[in-house]
């Protein structure tokens, strides 16, 4: 063998055994450590209760099983939990953050923004929301083109303008359909349901696990109030079966370029997240564990039980690739959905 071909294969034979010994110091690296989940939220919210269970799974699948340790910082959609991970948690793989969508609107729309979504270290997703427009029966415009040109203003019932499910998502839909309606902004969650029963408004939206999990499951079961409308990056496979339309089907060609830009906000409903340049070795290692906790049959089912929801993983490159899309729009999409976020 001659000089060059021993010094290669030698060369070779070192990369590996230092590869391996990286590989090995960063398994090694989470033993007897804590990881502290940053909650964005308070106690007792959606995003608090699937952050409790991740951090009961999570341990038995990064190697070393460490602990995790949640901590609350409740803001407004998740807006000062996320300023601390990206600003002040240190990049060493033992913060990890987590929010609601409402983190990535508010993240396009708001002044007190302290951080660049092109830079976090995106760790996985999982829930996947779909919004719904759901309105009375007895209304007497059944169909958005009907509600575009009703004689009757449709009041429809949410919480904040900043808000996907009751902000955005009808503020999007009133401008492509031209709709006919009023939306009275200022209700608790907690009101909607009966403010729509009683007829105080007519119409109201959210994500359809809280349409699912409640009284408005019930009035439909009555006949006294009907999904009208899916929205979501994807079609739900139980809205489907009620023939319940898809809003990429239906929304006017001229307008589906702002659904583009806010289908990747509803559908990273539940994201997990580091600080921007987390060494890469932990951050797979993160990645690989929140991969496996997805599957994990004693999550899901706790999940399902506490949270009342169907767990649903997006790796971190898919989310990466999701937060491009909605920050490469052009400009005339971006201000447009800006604007409608912000009441402009």
């Amino acid at each position: 063998m001659s000089f060059g071909v021993r010094a290669l294969a030698w060369a070779i034979g070192l990369a590996a055994a230092f590869g391996l010994s990286a590989a090995a110091k960063a398994d090694d690296f989470y033993k007897d450590k804590t990881i502290r989940l940053i909650v964005g939220s308070g106690e007792g919210s959606g995003v608090d209760i699937l952050g409790r269970i991740v951090a009961r799974h999570l341990p038995n699948h990064i190697p070393g099983k460490p602990a995790v340790m949640t901590q609350n910082i409740p803001a407004p959609e998740s807006i000062a939990g996320a300023n601390y991970v990206f600003n002040i948690a240190a990049p060493d793989g033992l913060t990890i953050g987590t929010g609601s969508s409402g983190l990535l609107s508010r993240a396009i729309s708001q002044p007190n923004i302290r951080f660049d979504l092109g830079k976090f270290t995106w760790i996985a997703n999982l829930y996947s929301a779909t919004v719904v427009f759901w309105m009375r029966t007895d209304f007497p415009c059944q169909t958005f083109e009907a509600i575009s040109r009703c004689p009757q203003t449709m009041k429809f019932g949410a919480t904040a303008r900043g808000s996907t499910g009751f902000g955005l998502v009808p503020e999007l839909l009133k401008d492509a359909f031209g709709l006919n309606m009023d939306i009275v902004y200022g209700y608790r969650n907690s009101d909607l349901n009966l403010a729509v029963e009683r007829g105080e408004v007519h119409a109201s939206g959210g994500d359809l696990i809280g349409f699912m999990g409640s009284r408005p499951l019930q009035l439909m079961q009555e006949g006294k109030v009907k999904i009208a409308l899916q929205v979501a990056g994807r079609r739900d496979a139980e809205l489907d079966k009620l023939n319940v339309p898809w809003s990429m089907d239906v929304v006017p060609e001229k307008h589906k370029n702002l659904f583009m830009m806010v289908n990747p906000i509803i559908d990273l409903a539940r994201p997990f997240f580091a600080p921007p340049n987390v060494p890469p070795e932990r951050t797979r290692i993160l990645q690989a564990a929140f991969g496996s906790l997805a599957k994990d049959p004693a999550f899901r089912a706790e999940t399902n039980r506490v949270a009342k929801i169907e767990p649903s993983y997006v790796p971190g490159p898919e989310m990466d690739a999701a937060i491009k899309q909605i920050l490469t729009q052009p400009k005339e999409v971006s201000d447009r959905v800006i604007g409608l976020l912000s009441g402009k």
